[in-house]
């Protein structure tokens, strides 16, 4: 279907430098292989819009949507990006509608292409995507086989060891490389660890097994092998990256295998927002993207601001200004405003906790709901004494930034029976499953599941030499088995979670109800997808984030939002507080080299930039510091984070809490 007769009226809502972006590339209404384009989006600056219009505008003019390979942070903003896509379609193209079936986050799409190739690196295209405590459950069991696992001086912990391996993995480095960049102190153990790492992958493609990780080392694999890597290359025209300064190195390798002249590359970021080095992402692919190409890349600029006061804009700006080798960008605004950013300095943490929440009601009594009021944490333990003065004094809120939903035991118990369904050779699954059913222990588990390997579980059931104790239970999950072959999808979800209620009802003695609705909110949640092997990814992909809450009796929607800075990237609120603005908080006492500082201080600048309205820094001058037998110690004195000197507090206003 050609669309080049699109109605270009909705060009005319965007800014000079957006439409520019928006049209790079378009000659004569046509969509060309255009040299790569970096478009440096500052925080506010309607980013997404401009993504979306780009593809719209891509496909309006000839490029195929199923040839667009369109890769964002997070699963919500992927749908947020194909929903406006598809509104930009159906408004211009009187309602046409368009998939663009590979628009995703870089491991959602990843997921989708190995299971096409998954024979071309020894898995079957029904293998299932091992969550991080799965993974390193796995990964302890390869540890503890080591035979040196028992001396706690001869290796690291499993813990560690998934951490290094992942690192390295996503930095694309050399095991070498990483222990000496990152992890110093464990150069000793190089080759035990290769050795570890070694099995781990062995161990994996045994059970037709992925980790989060293997998703785009798998995928870059493909792309490395001269047949399958063709076939990719030729399929995608275009490729679109959302936030790349997000991007690790072997993400960013996969777009140069995609596209290794940058012909149709667009990406989208703010190098002033690079937050996730704990990820190994790294800032320097959005720097060093203008010259990563032969092609000479073409470079925009968006720095008018949607979202914040001019005067908010301009304390974020002399932050941010400070920073080394950064793009040159000043965000601006036609929002004016006379109230200035405030400073507030408190006696002490209990004196920070009381003025937040003096102040939260005092906004409230002005007309500023709580929903939207934010109050930000460098982390999460932060919080502690102001969530207590928060529910003292009836305040309502929810905490982002810690607790997933994955996490819980129950969950984790229903996903196992449904991936062992999925996967018979995921023994990990296999093994949590059995383990379910009363009179079965770890033995019996771990014999029945290593004679009868990959076999299927109502088979399996069926011929074992199971415990007589354990009989009737056996029975009746192996009726369950036998079930969930012969179903559909979501049926075969909602006969596990029949079979689980009835064994929760039966042994469990806390939290009955909130365990039950929790398994309502995860029938809900699979009823959004077609099959139980997407589910399954998708909920290892990206899984779904649990708050944190109390609830308003008279507004069950407007609650305060309590959050750590990391969490809340991408959001914004009319009124904004950070804590803690000191050293040793913003930035870290963790933050020691040069390259940590500037990150830190882009974290600063991102908490900044969430506020609409009304921004206030917080910091006290004394804190306490328990010792191990918890007697507080003599008074810490604070001081001001050294983001903040007078060149930029000046843009402040200065008060006492």
């Amino acid at each position: 279907m050609s669309f080049h007769r699109m109605n270009t009226a909705g060009l005319f809502k965007l800014n000079k430098e957006q439409r520019e972006a928006v049209n790079y590339g378009i000659k004569g209404g046509k969509a060309t292989q255009h040299r790569p384009l970096l478009i440096v989006a500052g925080a506010g600056t309607g980013k997404t819009r401009v993504l979306s219009a780009r593809a719209g505008r891509l496909i309006s003019c000839g490029a195929k949507p199923e040839r667009m390979f369109v890769a964002t942070f997070t699963r919500r903003a992927s749908q947020e990006l194909v929903e406006r896509v598809q509104s930009t379609i159906r408004a211009e193209l009187d309602g046409v509608s368009v998939r663009l079936p590979y628009a995703g986050t870089f491991h959602s799409i990843a997921n989708n292409l190995l299971r096409e190739f998954a024979s071309q690196i020894g898995l079957t295209k029904m293998f299932t995507v091992l969550d991080q405590e799965d993974a390193k459950d796995l990964m302890d069991i390869v540890r503890m086989g080591s035979g040196k696992a028992d001396d706690e001086k001869a290796l690291p912990s499993t813990e560690v060891c998934c951490d290094v391996f992942a690192y390295s993995r996503n930095a694309n480095l050399s095991l070498r490389a990483t222990l000496s960049r990152r992890f110093p102190s464990l150069i000793r153990h190089r080759r035990p660890l290769a050795t570890i790492f070694k099995r781990y992958v062995r161990a994996k493609l045994k059970r037709n097994c992925v980790d989060y990780d293997d998703l785009l080392v798998h995928l870059a694999t493909l792309l490395r092998k001269p047949r399958v890597g063709d076939t990719l290359r030729r399929r995608f025209d275009y490729v679109l990256v959302d936030e790349f300064q997000d991007t690790n190195r072997l993400q960013f390798k996969i777009v140069k295998l995609l596209k290794p002249d940058g012909r149709g590359v667009t990406v989208v970021g703010d190098d002033a927002q690079a937050i996730y080095s704990f990820r190994a992402a790294t800032v320097k692919n959005i720097r060093t993207f203008p010259t990563s190409f032969a092609l000479c890349t073409k470079v925009v600029s968006l720095a008018r601001n949607y979202r914040s006061t001019s005067k908010i804009l301009k304390a974020s700006n002399a932050v941010i200004s400070l920073a080394d080798d950064a793009f040159e960008k000043k965000l601006w605004s036609k929002r004016k405003s006379h109230q200035l950013p405030i400073l507030t300095t408190v006696k002490d943490e209990r004196g920070q906790a009381r003025h937040v929440v003096k102040t939260i009601l005092s906004l409230q009594e002005r007309r500023v709901k709580l929903k939207q009021q934010a109050v930000l944490v460098r982390t999460s333990h932060e919080s502690a004494l102001l969530e207590v003065e928060l529910q003292r004094s009836g305040v309502p809120f929810r905490k982002w930034g810690g607790l997933r939903f994955l996490e819980a035991a129950h969950i984790k118990d229903v996903l196992a029976v449904l991936r062992w369904h999925e996967n018979p050779r995921d023994q990990l699954a296999g093994f949590r499953a059995l383990l379910l059913l009363d009179g079965i222990g770890k033995v019996t588990a771990h014999r029945v599941l290593k004679r009868f390997d990959g076999m299927a579980p109502h088979s399996l059931l069926r011929q074992a030499d199971m415990p007589a104790a354990a009989q009737g239970r056996v029975n009746k999950f192996r009726r369950l088995s036998a079930k969930l072959s012969a179903s559909e999808w979501p049926a075969s979800l909602h006969h596990i979670l029949k079979w689980y209620r009835r064994r929760l009802k039966r042994k469990c003695e806390n939290k009955l109800e909130s365990k039950l609705a929790d398994l309502e909110q995860l029938a809900v949640f699979g009823g959004e997808f077609e099959s139980g092997q997407e589910f399954l990814a998708n909920v290892a992909l990206d899984p779904p984030a649990m708050a944190k809450r109390r609830y308003s009796e008279d507004d069950p929607e407007d609650v305060l939002t309590l959050s750590t800075i990391h969490s809340a990237k991408g959001l914004e609120w009319r009124s904004v507080m950070i804590l803690n603005v000191m050293e040793g908080c913003i930035p870290s006492a963790r933050a020691k080299s040069s390259a940590a500082l500037e990150e830190e201080r882009r974290l600063l600048y991102v908490a900044m930039t969430r506020a609409r309205d009304r921004l206030e820094l917080v910091y006290p001058r004394r804190n306490f510091q328990p010792d191990p037998r918890a007697v507080p110690v003599a008074t810490v004195f604070s001081r001001r984070s050294q983001f903040l000197p007078r060149s930029v507090s000046s843009r402040f206003v200065l008060e006492s809490g």
